[in-house]
């Protein structure tokens, strides 16, 4: 094999596949497999639950695979000076050239690296820009605990939209059990009605390669999901597990609706957890006609209280209500809008938590009980 590329263009497929590789369980799959293809290079990485291909565009010499350590390919590619280098593999090496710069690599035998899948037909396509922002607007509620892997994932389920069955119908939900995240979105292609459930590890990997309006294709096999763009396709394992019936757990009567600042909701709330219980992490949240009076307190080291302006949408009736606040946070990181739609039942009942500007995404909280003082 010899092939001539230009730094740039490899490292970011390099770079693609870096996030499948792991130095667990088998030797080979800290490595990575890189192949001529129809004058382009592939390059795949496996973990067995994930697998990567990217490519790039090369000059080549001579046809031919590798195996190559991935970790440090990667580094060696980015410490060269920009421009064109050399590839050549030979006899169980592989030889990176450029100007006076020689590396040496050992590879493993093309044979021993894992089978690779392939892409069966699609199912629907959406922007990978649409596609990160599902994903990174609802995997931070999913579950951290492996034991539980229908929690330790991400649902996506699509269906024919009905106004227009020329579109379809993208969902994606998150929980661990005391949150819920939820997200729809409109594909312009249209498609048969599936449901599947990412790792969450899986969908982790998969925002750091989306970038940009280009097209993506997703596609169902087995028990497999695919995902396919011009320069990659990521391919995952699925949880088999059934996911909670999160529909019956989103609230659709409310007794308080109110309206607040984002960015003096998020401050405030960042100020006052400062003295927040380690724990629980727990903020109450006092509403009192137009006036919420965020408060912590932290036996041996005091309190925080802070008062910010809200809008009345329904109810003028005063509610007490805690939160974790890291909870809070991570939603109101990822909440479109200026202002945050709040939407309460009760004292002990989830809270709701949306905008004007994000209306298809409700994150869901289940409260922190309050003692009696």
């Amino acid at each position: 094999m010899k092939i001539i590329c230009e730094k740039e263009k490899a490292l970011r497929a390099i770079g693609m596949a870096q996030i499948a590789i792991t130095s667990k369980t088998l030797p080979v799959l800290s490595h990575l497999l890189i192949s001529t293809k129809e004058g382009k290079v592939e390059v795949v990485s496996t973990n067995l639950e994930t697998t990567v291909k990217a490519f790039f565009e090369a000059t080549v010499e001579e046809e031919g695979s590798i195996c190559l350590p991935g970790g440090k390919f990667y580094s060696i590619l980015r410490e060269l000076p920009s421009g064109e280098f050399h590839l050549e593999a030979d006899g169980g090496k592989c030889f990176i050239k450029k100007e006076g710069i020689l590396f040496t690599l050992l590879t493993m035998p093309v044979e021993d690296f894992p089978e690779i899948p392939s892409a069966a037909a699609t199912i629907l396509s959406l922007s990978q820009d649409t596609l990160r922002k599902i994903l990174i607007k609802t995997m931070f509620s999913a579950s951290q605990d492996e034991v539980r892997p229908n929690l330790n994932s991400v649902l996506l389920e699509g269906s024919p939209q009905e106004e227009d069955k020329e579109k379809s119908l993208l969902s994606a939900v998150a929980t661990d059990g005391r949150r819920l995240s939820y997200l729809k979105v409109i594909s312009p292609s249209s498609c048969k009605p599936f449901k599947v459930l990412l790792p969450l590890r899986a969908a982790r990997q998969l925002v750091k390669i989306l970038e940009g309006e280009e097209e993506i294709k997703i596609g169902v096999e087995g028990s497999r999901v695919f995902f396919v763009a011009s320069g990659f396709s990521f391919f995952s394992q699925l949880i088999e597990a059934k996911f909670p019936d999160y529909k019956g757990v989103i609230p659709t009567e409310y007794s308080i609706i109110f309206e607040v600042g984002k960015s003096e909701f998020t401050s405030a709330i960042k100020r006052v957890s400062l003295l927040s219980e380690e724990q629980s992490r727990l903020v109450k949240l006092h509403l009192e006609k137009e006036t919420l009076d965020i408060s912590s307190s932290s036996a041996g080291l005091g309190s925080a209280c802070e008062k910010i302006p809200v809008k009345r949408v329904k109810s003028y009736e005063d509610m007490e209500i805690g939160f974790n606040a890291l909870y809070l946070l991570e939603a109101l990181r990822v909440i479109e809008g200026e202002t945050i739609q709040v939407r309460l039942i009760g004292q002990e009942s989830p809270g709701i938590f949306t905008s004007e500007k994000d209306r298809d995404y409700l994150y869901i909280l289940m409260p922190v009980k309050l003692r009696e003082e």
